[in-house]
């Protein structure tokens, strides 16, 4: 009985962690889809930044250079805005999708 308790209290564990897993994908189509679109390609608002090719370590390193101020180009101060309420853990999850363009 204690073995299935166990497995069971694992299994809940397991899956509320992934109920809470946040969706790069989602945060790429409502954040930067607009500007950026698919990653292949940008609009002037995006400011021809292509994305698709970047690394997620790469990508993860310049969101977190908008939002301490240490990166950015002439679309800094957007894209400080775009990023600064992102916790830690979205920018991790918006880097990986955008690193598996």
């Amino acid at each position: 009985m204690k073995k299935v308790f166990a497995v069971l209290t694992l299994v809940l564990c397991f899956g509320v962690t992934a109920a809470f897993a946040v969706d790069g994908a989602g945060l790429y189509k409502t954040r930067c889809a607009k500007c950026h679109r698919d990653g292949s390609e940008s609009s002037n608002a995006g400011g021809g930044v292509v994305l698709k090719g970047q690394s997620a370590d790469e990508i993860e390193m310049k969101l977190n250079g908008y939002v301490d101020g240490s990166y950015g180009g002439k679309k800094k101060a957007l894209m400080s805005r775009m990023v600064a309420k992102l916790s830690a853990e979205e920018i991790k999850a918006l880097a990986a999708h955008i690193g598996s363009l």
